[in-house]
């Protein structure tokens, strides 16, 4: 029977609350770098404009409707990657988009990220997901990598923040390869 200290030898992701997987769901696989874990994710907020109006023949109040949404960027604080580092693949399209020198091509750099929100400490060989968000068509605008170990067989980010166009949350979902079971 393993111990714990077998199990964070095996998943060096165990420690973290978050679970984060990039691309794959919906977006093929060009971004999917590995798994990533986080200790801190901030930031999942939306805020929708009010458009007041008046209604024919009722002038004393004035009627409300929703306008456009707003999602803040989400912020991940402490985090590691393990797996394939194809994150520079994401960050060289972006900067191919910026710089117009994508080709006939421009790289769609908009990926779906998933974040799962994990029992901790996990009771069993594998996590129990609590709750799942899926953001939309997100992209990176800041990164902040930790100092460069060359006998780390990762990548550890201090910061990173990614804008989106929305999100689905779901309680009690399944980690699969598809993410969230929306």
């Amino acid at each position: 029977m393993a111990t714990q200290v077998d199990r964070l030898k095996e998943d060096p992701l165990r420690s973290f609350r978050f679970k984060v997987t990039f691309g794959g769901a919906g977006n093929g696989d060009r971004y999917k770098f590995g798994e990533a874990g986080f200790m801190s994710v901030s930031g999942l907020s939306m805020t929708t404009e009010v458009i007041p109006y008046r209604e024919g023949g009722m002038n004393t109040v004035s009627r409300k409707m929703p306008g456009q949404s707003d999602f803040s960027p989400v912020n991940f604080s402490r985090g590691l990657i393990v797996g394939e580092p194809s994150m520079m693949l994401w960050m060289n399209d972006l900067f191919d988009a910026l710089q117009g020198s994508g080709g006939n091509r421009i790289p769609d750099f908009r990926v779906n990220v998933d974040i799962f929100l994990l029992a901790h400490p996990w009771p069993g060989p594998n996590p129990i997901p609590l709750a799942g968000w899926r953001l939309l068509n997100a992209w990176p605008t800041s990164v902040a990598f930790s100092d460069l170990d060359a006998g780390a067989n990762s990548i550890s980010i201090t910061q990173m923040s990614l804008v989106h166009e929305g999100w689905y949350f779901k309680l009690n979902p399944t980690i699969d390869g598809s993410g969230v079971s929306l």
